[in-house]
């Protein structure tokens, strides 16, 4: 019983973050399980930036807020698991109006195989969107991959042995957030997990809604390293490259002109576990996209030309403080072509 369990606590570790502070209600002598999570954060971006945020936030105001709620229950029954996760959070994208809006953020059902081995059904966040970010330890995480994210009629399946993980999904006709259809989405990656060198490799690869859409076809890698050279000092790399097909004019409802964009961003980043409540983190930021580039042949001149024209560099430096289990508090200030000055958050998990 007792290695059932414990195999059962790991298991739902990696089907949701933080699950040390779920509540169990229910555990039964096989296995099976049932187990609420969630988390309450207040906090938001200060200080932004109109130069540099044109892609960022809904509003170039002073403080813009990011406060988020989640609250999930998750489970196991005769190997078969599933899941269902709300989410009630401000629409801050560009082209959002900043209130809040309440979302199933996940529900699925699977099937664990093995100690090691386990599929999902139904909406989900496709296999690469859990390791997107596995190099950067910043907490409000700096440059975007990209990734698809969450998606409607989604198969995952996932493998993680003591060192090697990997998995796979397939999304039928995907959607960005914004609503727009993007195509069938195909999503993956492989790592290696060790005590002093970690890495992942994603990949991913969507169809297109070509004419319907003005998302076009879409190839993407990413890289996520993280290494650890003293006993409190670790580095961390992330980094993405995308060719992304986007339509570049439009007649009536269709879309047409479709070019290729090419995107790059990296994120190098260090953290300093000072004791066991104190982290201290900085990074370093590069990102540009093809469509910023005013002299380029692609550019979309419907936009106001950026200030840091195609590509734009900046830094952060702050610290996660956590005065008792289940509780961070991070503050981060950013210098360069940032988005924003400052980063402020305060986070309860349970």
């Amino acid at each position: 019983m007792l290695k059932r369990t414990a195999i059962a606590i790991a298991l739902s570790s990696l089907f949701f973050a933080d699950a040390a502070d779920a509540v169990t209600l229910k555990q039964s002598d096989n296995g099976d399980y049932v187990r609420l999570y969630g988390e309450v954060g207040v906090g938001g971006h200060f200080l932004t930036n109109p130069d540099y945020n044109h892609d960022e936030f809904y509003d170039t105001k002073g403080y813009v807020d990011d406060s988020f709620a989640t609250m999930g229950i998750t489970g196991e029954r005769s190997q078969y698991l599933y899941r269902l996760e709300l989410d009630y959070q401000r629409r801050n994208w560009r082209g959002g109006d900043g209130e809040f809006e309440l979302a199933i953020d996940k529900m699925y059902v699977g099937y664990r195989f093995d100690d090691h081995q386990w599929v999902h059904f139904g909406l989900t966040d496709t296999a690469f969107d859990r390791y997107d970010h596995f190099g950067d330890f910043t907490f409000n995480k700096s440059v975007e991959t990209g990734e698809a994210g969450d998606q409607e009629n989604t198969i995952k399946y996932e493998a993680h042995f003591e060192n090697l993980v990997y998995g796979v999904s397939y999304s039928y006709e995907g959607k960005h957030k914004n609503g727009q259809l993007q195509g069938d989405i195909v999503n993956g990656y492989l790592g290696w997990m060790g005590d002093y060198f970690s890495a992942v490799i994603g990949l991913e690869g969507r169809g297109g809604a070509d004419g319907i859409s003005k998302y076009g076809e879409q190839k993407l890698a990413g890289l996520g390293m993280r290494v650890k050279v003293l006993p409190s000092l670790f580095f961390g790399l992330n980094g993405f490259i995308e060719d992304e097909d986007l339509a570049t004019r439009k007649s009536g409802d269709v879309y047409l002109g479709y070019e290729t964009f090419r995107n790059f961003g990296v994120t190098l980043t260090s953290k300093y576990e000072v004791n066991a409540a104190w982290d201290i983190i900085a990074s370093v930021n590069h990102e540009q996209y093809e469509s910023w580039d005013v002299e380029g042949p692609n550019y979309d001149y419907t936009q106001l030309p950026r200030e840091f024209g195609k590509e734009r560099r900046w830094a952060s430096l702050g610290f996660d403080y956590r005065p008792e289990r289940g509780i961070v508090l991070s503050l981060e200030g950013r210098a360069g072509e940032a988005p924003e000055a400052v980063y402020a958050y305060a986070r309860i998990y349970f």
